[in-house]
């Protein structure tokens, strides 16, 4: 499937960086399946939500990224939809630690007790990994500790 270049979609850019309005299911199906552009990418390792190296293993490999840089190619929606996953689980994160971004990225990056000794991060390439991450995530918030 052939991703062609267009203008980012802004609504989306935002979504991602954690702000705007609360997007519908639909509304992320749909972003997902079209491809998120590879510049969302850079931002992720500009906020801290990533590094490139996390970027490599986790969501696309750095010569395809290359690769679709180039072509001015959006992600695929596989992943897309990996990069949309961290970027939620990112935020629900940011709730549960009280907007400590140092926490956040500490707590996803250390082997929980809770997840089996995985790491949280290593956990979101599934979207049954990233259920788990966040049903851990909610329990602290709510305060129970497992």
């Amino acid at each position: 499937m052939a991703h062609y270049r267009r203008k980012p979609d802004m609504r989306a850019a935002t979504w991602l960086r954690g702000g705007g309005r609360a997007w519908s299911e639909l509304d992320l199906a749909r972003l997902v399946a079209e491809g998120i552009p590879t510049s969302l990418l850079g931002e992720a390792v500009e906020m801290g939500v990533l590094t490139r190296e996390e970027v490599a293993r986790l969501i696309v490999p750095k010569r395809t990224l290359a690769h679709r840089k180039r072509r001015g190619e959006h992600l695929s929606p596989d992943e897309s939809d990996r990069l949309a996953r961290v970027f939620h689980l990112h935020k629900v994160a940011l709730r549960t630690f009280d907007e400590d971004a140092d926490k956040v990225g500490r707590w996803l990056r250390t082997p929980n007790r809770a997840l089996s000794s995985e790491i949280p991060l290593d956990l979101i390439v599934t979207s049954g990994g990233a259920r788990l991450v966040e049903d851990v995530l909610v329990r602290l918030e709510h305060g129970v500790y497992t």
